[in-house]
């Protein structure tokens, strides 16, 4: 996780730790590189790519967690964070890295939707029984099912604006 914690605060200017919760479970590289880590359940079988949201999404496996940076081709390369809990499944697959994208610009739309994003979660899981969120290279889908069993969703990518409360704090109001 050294290697991972050191390229995030290269890249994004910001401590990892600050940003993200990790789980308590034991975490393993998945990548030659060091920049790619999960939980026992995400290195049996790693969702990593697009056409794999519709197979995370129907998972059941509880205590999934990927976290890190990969990719393939000249341009299909993000920062991940995925989890499968109680809770939610969420895969975040934030575009960073290859050569037709400004790295300075993505770091910051990086580094902003994470930050947005889990300064959101605590305000969120006191209104919602569940959370659906996938933000996958510009394409987003999020669903919420409220306490009161309301189903509010959007289908957009927050990731050039993460504003998660604006974009939700008057939906999930009761």
């Amino acid at each position: 996780m050294r290697r991972l914690r050191a390229f995030f605060r290269e890249s994004f200017g910001i401590s990892l730790r600050r940003v993200v919760d990790l789980p308590q479970e034991e975490l393993f590289c998945l990548t030659e590189n060091g920049l790619l880590y999960g939980s026992a359940t995400a290195l049996k079988r790693p969702f990593l790519v697009q056409s794999a949201i519709d197979d995370f999404i129907a998972s059941d496996d509880k205590g999934y967690f990927l976290l890190g940076y990969w990719g393939h081709g000249i341009n299909s390369y993000a920062f991940y964070y995925s989890r499968i809990d109680e809770w939610s499944h969420i895969f975040f697959r934030l575009a960073y890295g290859g050569v037709y994208m400004d790295d300075a610009e993505a770091a910051r739309d990086v580094r902003e939707f994470l930050s947005n994003y889990f300064a959101f979660e605590p305000e969120l899981k006191l209104k919602a029984k569940s959370l659906t969120a996938i933000d996958s290279m510009y394409s987003g889908d999020y669903s919420i099912k409220l306490l009161d069993g309301r189903l509010v969703s959007i289908k957009e990518s927050l990731y050039h604006k993460a504003d998660f409360k604006g974009k939700f704090g008057h939906l999930i109001q009761g």
